[in-house]
Parts: C-alpha cells; structure tokens; sequence
C-alpha cells in the first residue's frame, strides 16, 4: 500500500504557540508551589491534555476552581472577558496563549457592534472560541448562527455585520452569507477564516478523492478536525476519523493501495507518524 499525508496535518501555528506557553510555564514555576491552571482543555487532543495533566497543568470547568495566587493561561481557542473579571482581585498572574487569529476575530466582532452593527458569528455555538468571541460584544446585538436554517429564521436587521470561528468550512460559511444577504440592507463580513485551516481543508479534499481510505487524525470533541472528517467524507466514503493508532481495524485497508491521512490543528506529528507506521505494519 501506498500512503500518503496531507500537506499541513499537524499543529497549526496558534496551537504550537499555545503548547510552548505552557511548556515554558510549568518549567518556570516547577517546584514553586505555585499552580498552573487552564479553563477547560488548553487544546482539543485528549493525549496532549493528559500528558500535560502529569506535568502539572490543572484543566477546571469553573474559573471560581481557580486557587489565588497561582498562574492562569488562558487557551487557545480564547475566552470571556467575563471570566477574567472573575479572577480579578485573587493575585492571579494571567498569561494570554489566545491564537492572533482568534484575537483578530474578537475584535473585529467588537468593531463591529461599536459601528452599530448586528454582529453575527458563524461558528459552533458551544465551542469555547465562539463563545469568547460572542462574548466580546457587550451588548445584546449579536447572535450565533451554526446553519442556514438558524440564517433563515432571523428577523430583518438594518445593519448585518459577520465574523466567523477560524475552524469553519468556507462552504458552509458561503451558504449562510448568501441567505443573510436578504436580511438586511447592508452586510459586512470579515472571514476570520485562519489561512491553514483553508489550506489544510484544501489539501485533505484533494487528498481524499484520489485515495481509497482515507484516516483523519485527532481529538472528536476538536471542532476543527470534525471538519477535515466531514469533508473527506464528502468525497470518500471510506473515511474514518481516529484519535491514535490503538483504534486502527486492519479490514479497512483490504483490497486498498492508495490511503491518505491528515490530521487535525490539534494532532501532533508523532500520533500522524504513528497511524502511519502502523498501517505499514498491516501491509508487511
């Protein structure tokens, strides 16, 4: 069998930052009795979280968990302002490992509601970098649209202006733009869209239609890699979206000599090596 990876599987740039912030963290407070903590998982890859669970990152779901005088690193996916008003006041050192293009869609939500528009974000509406984007707008002039029916249902507005999660499919954002089109009399849109999660959704399309199995590498609850999965499926029916190697059935790969793998923002290199060794194992 032949296998092949796609061109830009693995971290993206806002994810290898993420990681050596908190690297360079738990190094520089090892031993200081200090706590280093995260709200939720600093990336969507459960390996990753566990191996920096054993090295001391503390994951809680509720900032008030959050012990003064310890060490907050806000993930990459972002968050609320909110929840940084919750820690003021307990001496907590806060350090931003936010991704710049996470950052970019923030503001560029908060520029648009100061201009008087109804900010809506296209993106997963429980995904924590939409929430922290939405969330970003002070006022009640803003809304989260997962689909084109969510699209359809809203009420006319003056002035529609939109950003968009960075993980999105440029297709799915197309198809709700084009039915806010008819809601307002003027619409604004910035496609927040990072450019490697375009290329990585490019490659893995092309990729997959010219293979006969296709493995889309990384964590189920990443937002990102569900996309590369839902897109490879779309041309392959033969895909299957893993998380390591262990979850590999060898009747997958029968009467099959081309396979393709990508993996997701959130996937180390080594879990895309591995799949692939292991594939290679089946073959010999």
């Amino acid at each position: 069998m032949k296998i092949e990876i796609a061109k830009y599987s693995g971290y993206c740039f806002g994810v290898k930052r993420a990681l050596d912030i908190v690297g360079k963290t738990l190094e520089k407070y090892s031993g200081s009795g200090k706590k280093v903590y995260t709200l939720g998982s600093i990336i969507h890859n459960p390996g990753v979280v566990t191996e920096l669970s054993s090295k001391g990152l503390v994951s809680v779901k509720d900032p008030g968990d959050i012990k003064p005088d310890s060490i907050f690193i806000v993930r990459s996916h972002g968050m609320s302002p909110k929840v940084l008003e919750c820690l003021a006041g307990k001496n907590i050192e806060v350090i931003d490992a936010t991704c710049p293009f996470v950052k970019k869609a923030q503001a560029k939500a908060k520029k648009l509601e100061e201009q008087g528009y109804f900010v809506v974000v296209i993106g997963n509406r429980d995904h924590p970098e939409v929430i922290g984007i939405k969330e970003h707008v002070s006022g009640t002039d803003v809304m989260v649209i997962e689909n084109i029916s969510e699209a359809s249902a809203l009420l006319n507005k003056k002035k529609i202006g939109v950003v968009v999660q960075t993980t999105q499919t440029a297709d799915k954002v197309k198809e709700i733009v084009l039915e806010l089109i008819g809601k307002c009399r003027e619409l604004i849109i910035y496609n927040t869209i990072c450019d490697t999660t375009k290329n990585r959704q490019d490659s893995t399309r092309k990729l997959s239609s010219k293979v006969d199995v296709m493995i889309v590498a990384g964590g189920r609850n990443s937002a990102n890699t569900t996309h590369l999965a839902d897109i490879s499926s779309s041309e392959n029916n033969r895909t299957y979206h893993i998380e390591g190697y262990n979850e590999i059935n060898p009747e997958w790969f029968k009467n099959s000599e081309k396979i393709g793998i990508s993996g997701g923002a959130s996937t180390p290199k080594k879990d895309i090596i591995e799949i692939k060794n292991m594939i290679e194992s089946i073959d010999s």
